[in-house]
């Protein structure tokens, strides 16, 4: 089964071509929400793909860091995802974000821990909300 991909961007058009063609692979479809405020796109090539499908969301959030706009955007690209899928996992990204292993090892990992949830808790740390 495939994998998503949910990438927030906003700012290295350079960076995020290099992380789209680190993840363009046929088990892959990739979801891209570009921040409201960012014009990287503007007057750039296309974003092209061989083998992963790429789906650049039209719904852009103005995300501010720390936000619940974060929130809204990571909505935003669950929901896109959803009318595509179901995948096997969902992996968050940001635009600023690269794999440090190969497309065949994170497949691999994966497949092995099928069903498994990834998600760390610092249960260190303190949280006060407004």
């Amino acid at each position: 089964m495939k994998h998503a991909f949910l990438i927030m961007a906003h700012g290295s058009l350079p960076l995020l071509r290099v992380l789209l063609s680190m993840l363009d692979d046929e088990r892959n479809d990739i979801f891209l929400h570009i921040d409201r405020k960012s014009n990287m796109l503007d007057g750039a090539e296309p974003l092209a793909l061989s083998k992963a499908c790429l789906y650049v969301l039209e719904q852009r959030v103005d995300v501010r860091w720390g936000n619940l706009s974060q929130i809204k955007a990571e909505y935003v690209l669950f929901e896109e995802a959803l009318k595509h899928g179901p995948y096997a996992y969902y992996h968050l990204l940001s635009g600023q974000d690269l794999p440090i292993k190969s497309q065949d090892y994170i497949h691999q990992f994966f497949d092995e821990h099928q069903g498994k949830e990834f998600v760390g808790i610092n249960h260190g740390a303190e949280f006060e909300w407004d």
